[in-house]
């Protein structure tokens, strides 16, 4: 979703993690600024056959594919099968994925991918501007996020002032102003003893 507009001088993103971490980042001169928040849920192994499967993932297994073929080669002649074969076999407790197939053969062979689906416990937040990635960090989900857009209109050293009239604020030397303050205030001071 894009927050912000051209005329925003920088966005102040504020994010709070799964375990009540803040973090405040500030972007200048990037606005407009889209931000998403996605689960990293999947992750990918390569296996040989040549033992039993034992793999464990980062959260709670929903889901496993795989491609790639298992050779059986104490077979005589060799038996080929679809890595399918090994996940027929499976076994998923949480987030632990195993598989006894048959491992009477020392010299079982394959090459195998797999590709495994799991509840995140992780989100990656990405900022972009103009489409490029500008910051993305990985944290214990869930993340929630707020994003403020900062206008400023007065060049360094003013303060922006409303007014009634257009174009509907004032600039004000900072440093006069303080100074101007001050000097009342002494005044003030002085008149009430």
């Amino acid at each position: 979703m894009s927050y912000c507009t051209l005329e925003d001088t920088s966005a102040l993103l504020t994010y709070i993690d799964g375990e009540g971490v803040t973090e405040k980042i500030t972007f200048k001169n990037a606005c407009p600024i889209d931000v998403t928040v996605s689960d990293i849920d999947k992750e990918t192994f390569r296996f040989d056959g040549g033992r039993p499967l034992n793999h464990f993932a980062p959260g709670e297994i929903v889901g496993v594919s795989c491609t790639g073929t298992f050779r059986q080669i104490g077979n005589n002649p060799a038996t080929e099968l679809p890595c399918t074969y090994i996940l027929s076999t499976a076994v998923i407790t949480g987030n632990r994925l195993q598989s006894e197939f048959d491992s009477t053969y020392s010299d079982n062979t394959g090459d195998m991918t797999f590709k495994v689906d799991y509840k995140s416990t992780q989100n990656i937040i990405r900022v972009f501007s103009n489409s490029e990635l500008i910051y993305k960090d990985v944290r214990p989900a869930p993340i929630t996020f707020k994003v403020q857009c900062i206008r400023v209109r007065c060049p360094e050293g003013y303060c922006e002032c409303k007014t009634d009239t257009y174009p509907g604020y004032c600039c004000n030397d900072c440093e006069k102003t303080a100074s101007e303050l001050r000097g009342l205030t002494k005044q003030v001071r002085l008149h009430n003893g």
